[in-house]
């Protein structure tokens, strides 16, 4: 193959099409100023970066892919939500990922064929997120229960919020407006009720979604509808605009959330203080799921190749992950990269999970995208509120899949 192009060599504008861009100022900040350093390394290349509304997103790049028309750079998210839905479409990195790399980035799997570490790799993995729930001491203390609180199954999540109900405590906060708890419960609940290789088998279309341990996966969340723990205006409530708000307002116990950027610790420890804000796992399970936050990858279409791989390369080398760790509060999803000794407990805590834990795809990053903005975010809506049934839910999940099978 031929040898990668020197820098002086490099030129031209490299488009960029980004979801977090100017919708996060600490991101928004973190990439201004990668942006203008690799600038000035390479003098003969601007980089644009546009903004680019998460709501229209996966609109934009199927039409993107339809016209091969669009940017040098798409930022996806990981697995079925993005790039492993559209890597038809991308360029092959293997090739130009290098040593240093494949072995100091992790999530590779979330952007690689079959969710394998040896699978083909469609984009470069760029941060780390999961899910996780936070809970209030303060609100679990009033209640009698311990502030050490680290159930390990899914009766005492329940018992507990049962007591804290029992005190007048709302024993859940958060909106599912949108349907998007849903998401993210079910992405816990499959975890936790079944092994792993359902999952894998979901992927590969050897497990149909009408399954029972497709059904499994929504039980936790369903009973603790049924029983009443959940605040009466869930459905009515946005998830970031009033759910994520009313938790770290006091107005709840426990909301399922996620490690980093929005609907966190670094959203909720400024108004609870730190001290008070506690977290634990997804219960029945020893493992955690996690994604990367964002992957980077090169269209087929891109005109500008070289430069579009050279400020890959160079927002995923250290200096640039630790910029994004201390400007941006990322999660690091480089080995050779740590949090500040004084950053906040949560967030010591998620890192060194991570590291200390076997992790696994979250599911809700290895389900397909008609799947999830329907069938799951909609449909499940629909199930917990007595308006169909589960089976008929699994039902719109299946006809998803099968509708945009190759």
């Amino acid at each position: 193959t031929a040898a990668a192009p020197e820098k002086s060599d490099l030129s031209g504008t490299v488009h960029i099409w980004d979801t977090n861009y100017e919708s996060f100022p600490g991101y928004t900040k973190a990439m201004n100023q990668l942006d203008a350093e690799f600038e000035k390394e390479n003098p003969g290349v601007t980089i644009a970066r546009e903004a680019q509304p998460i709501e229209t997103y996966e609109a934009l790049v199927r039409s993107a892919f339809a016209s091969h028309e669009g940017p040098d750079i798409m930022q996806m998210e990981s697995g079925a939500l993005g790039v492993l839905s559209f890597n038809k479409g991308l360029e092959p990195l293997d090739e130009k990922i290098t040593p240093e790399m494949s072995e100091q980035l992790t999530e590779w799997n979330t952007a690689s064929e079959n969710y394998e570490e040896s699978g083909t790799r469609f984009g470069v993995p760029i941060g780390l997120i999961g899910y996780v729930f936070y809970y209030n001491k303060q609100l679990f203390k009033k209640a009698g229960l311990p502030t050490d609180f680290q159930p390990k199954t899914w009766a005492e999540v329940k018992q507990a919020a049962e007591k804290l109900k029992a005190a007048g405590i709302e024993p859940f906060t958060g909106g599912n407006e949108e349907g998007y708890q849903n998401l993210w419960w079910y992405s816990a609940g499959l975890h936790s009720e079944n092994d792993p290789q359902v999952l894998e088998e979901l992927q590969n279309g050897t497990l149909d979604w009408t399954s029972p341990a497709v059904a499994k996966a929504f039980q936790p969340q369903i009973e603790l509808e049924e029983a009443g723990l959940y605040p009466s205006n869930r459905f009515s409530t946005g998830a970031f605009s009033e759910g994520f708000p009313s938790f770290a307002e006091g107005k709840g116990a426990m909301t399922i959330g996620f490690w980093n950027t929005a609907g966190c610790w670094c959203e909720f420890n400024p108004k609870l203080g730190e001290k008070n804000v506690g977290m634990f796992f997804t219960p029945e399970v020893e493992s955690v799921e996690t994604s990367a936050t964002l992957v980077l990858t090169i269209p087929t279409f891109a005109k500008n190749k070289e430069a579009a791989w050279a400020v890959i390369e160079f927002d995923s080398s250290k200096k640039a992950i630790q910029t994004l760790v201390d400007v941006a509060g990322f999660m690091p999803n480089r080995k050779d990269v740590d949090v500040p000794a004084d950053a906040p407990v949560q967030e010591q805590e998620l890192v060194a999970a991570s590291r200390e834990r076997e992790n696994v795809v979250a599911p809700a990053y290895a389900t397909p995208s008609p799947v999830v903005f329907g069938p799951i975010t909609t449909g499940i809506s629909e199930v917990l509120q007595g308006r169909i049934s589960l089976e008929e839910a699994q039902q719109g999940m299946q006809e998803a899949v099968e509708k945009t099978a190759p």
